[in-house]
């Protein structure tokens, strides 16, 4: 199994099903590893096979912003390979990590074959980029408490998991300030505010939704009430 399992690939035919697995190589990350750095060329096209990967994007001081938490069966730089440039953002294992890389001379020639590929392919790309962007604009005109609330709400419903009857999230305290712009003491006392308030399960390297209307009513603007 490989690439053709995922959305749009499943399209292609039989054999160049085959040459596509026959291309694929299967690589191990550990969580913290480096998939592919900003500004590296683009000669692969990559794909999360199981585990979690952060695309992240330095800014002018140093700053490194989480822009995507990609979970697996999505495609990582695949525009830049498929336009023969470098990747615009680095991809890091958030955890132990399995991923699926290909040539991009091969995906290239495929997307030649098959027009709808690369249009699924742009797709992706496209729903993507509106979502840093619309993270983008939140961190310009958002209180951290409004941010920090929804970046929670899209995590959950992107990569959360049932845990008896309550849907968690396996993200860090540290990981959360990336994504919103914010510092992690910041984050800290928000989400403490939240526990105590019922909002929110507080974990190891985890978070439950206990109250998801709740923290919709301040993703909002709006302020939230305890739950009792």
């Amino acid at each position: 199994m490989g690439f053709e399992t995922l959305r749009g690939f499943r399209t292609l035919g039989q054999s160049d099903r085959d040459n596509l697995a026959h291309a694929t190589r299967e690589q191990r990350v550990d969580a913290g590893a480096t998939v592919f750095s900003e500004g590296q060329s683009a000669e692969y096209l990559w794909a999360v096979k199981t585990g979690l990967v952060h695309l992240i994007k330095r800014g002018p001081e140093g700053r490194e912003i989480v822009l995507e938490v990609v979970p697996p069966g999505e495609l990582l730089g695949a525009v830049v390979a498929l336009e023969g440039k470098n990747y615009p953002v680095s991809a890091v294992a958030a955890e132990p990590t399995v991923v699926w890389k290909l040539p991009a001379a091969v995906a290239r020639t495929l997307c030649v074959t098959y027009p709808t590929l690369r249009g699924s392919i742009l797709d992706q790309a496209t729903a993507r980029l509106r979502s840093a962007h619309d993270r983008l604009r939140s961190i310009a005109l958002e209180r951290t408490e409004q941010r920090l609330a929804r970046m929670l709400l899209v995590l959950a419903d992107k990569i959360g998991r049932e845990d008896q009857g309550v849907l968690v999230v396996s993200v860090t305290r540290r990981e959360l300030a990336d994504m919103i712009g914010a510092t992690v003491e910041t984050t800290i006392r928000l989400t403490s505010k939240w526990q105590q308030a019922g909002i929110v399960h507080s974990g190891r390297h985890q978070l439950g939704l206990a109250d998801r209307s709740g923290l919709e009513r301040i993703a909002a603007g709006e302020d939230a009430q305890p739950r009792g």
